[in-house]
Formats: structure tokens, C-alpha cells, sequence
């Protein structure tokens, strides 16, 4: 390689370099909240097949999870950027950890690891999480 084809390409890496870090600046500014409208509606529309039994909405604004009619799956609708996700799921096959008010979905995708969903209370938290567990209140 020449001395010229180095500087090139130090030049164009420092540029990607740039472009990355701005990119990921302007997403972590922005962050939409999860309001009850907003999670329901970005639900339906990503889900419309899923006959909710019950919301249980974050008291962060970062998150919600809603339980289906049968009990047999649960919809987590998150805040990705500027912008709301929902992941669908049988019981069983995400793990469900409670961390004092913070309810914790792990997911098995290399994209995203976790949902996390604050309660406004341990007494809540612990009983979403049985709730989740398929444990009879």
C-alpha cells in the first residue's frame, strides 16, 4: 500500500466514524414515551389478531405489556428511538425477572436483549411477574 492509499483510507474511516457517531447522537436525543393511546394503537395495528385481557402500563413512560384474553400470550409494546416496537410471545418462552418495581422480558434476539417495564410498586411488579409465570393469583 502507498503512502497516498493509507491517507485515503484513514480519511474514510474517520468519515464513517463521524457519520456513526452522529447517527447514534441524534437517535439517543430523541425517545418517545409510551402513553396508554399510543401503545394500544401501535398494538392493533402490529397485532391486530391479539385479543387483549389486560394492560399493565410502565410508570416510566418506557415501556407496557398487555396479557392476552386466554392467558396464553403477552405483547410488549417499548420505546426503540423515535419510534414504538412490540414483541409478541407465548408464556414460557421469554424469561420473566423481577427487579425490585422493574419487570424485566428477556429476549432470546440478538437486537434486543431486554424489555424492561417499571412498576409503580414491588406489590404490582410481583404480581405481573406470577401473572406472566402462569401462577394463579
Amino acid at each position: 500500500m502507498s503512502e497516498g492509499m493509507l491517507i485515503e483510507l484513514a480519511v474514510s474511516l474517520a468519515g464513517i466514524a463521524i457519520l456513526i457517531a452522529v447517527s447514534w447522537l441524534l437517535g439517543a436525543m430523541k425517545s418517545v414515551a409510551v402513553t396508554e393511546e399510543a401503545a394500544q394503537d401501535r398494538l392493533a395495528f402490529d397485532e391486530p389478531d391479539f385479543d387483549v385481557g389486560e394492560w399493565f402500563f410502565g410508570a416510566d413512560g418506557k415501556g407496557a405489556a398487555a396479557v392476552s384474553a386466554d392467558g396464553s400470550e403477552t405483547a410488549v409494546v417499548f420505546a426503540n428511538g423515535d419510534g414504538l416496537g412490540t414483541r409478541r410471545f407465548r408464556h414460557g418462552s421469554v424469561g420473566v425477572e423481577r427487579h425490585g418495581t422493574i419487570i424485566e422480558f428477556r429476549m432470546r434476539e440478538p437486537s434486543l436483549r431486554a424489555v424492561r417495564v417499571v412498576a409503580t410498586d414491588e406489590t404490582t411488579a410481583e404480581q405481573w411477574v406470577l401473572s406472566l409465570a402462569g401462577a394463579r393469583l
